[in-house]
């Protein structure tokens, strides 16, 4: 496992799923917290540079963020004891 590579709980999923940029408003509750925060927010704490946050994807199920790829999945959609079916996901960084 690394930064570009995480495993979700499939059965939390709604289909499709699709990859995006960040859009005004986004939010989501990262791994780890209880609540939600604003995706901007997430971005400035993790001190990722403004000319930047455009071009991390975002894997979203509907209007839900899963996982900002790169950085941080949402608590909602982790594994846990009771997980079924999993779904692993990969992305592989390009260099410009």
């Amino acid at each position: 496992k690394n930064q570009f590579s995480e495993v979700f709980d499939f059965e939390k999923i709604n289909q499709p799923l699709q990859v995006r940029n960040r859009r005004r408003g986004d939010r989501f509750q990262p791994l780890g917290m209880r609540g939600e925060k604003k995706l901007k927010d997430f971005f400035i704490d993790a001190k990722v540079p403004k000319k930047l946050r455009d071009q991390i994807p975002i894997l979203v199920s509907g209007d839900e963020i899963l996982w900002v790829v790169g950085y941080r999945m949402s608590d909602r959609f982790k594994v846990t004891d009771s997980t079924r079916r999993k779904l692993a996901v990969s992305f592989m960084k390009r260099d410009a």
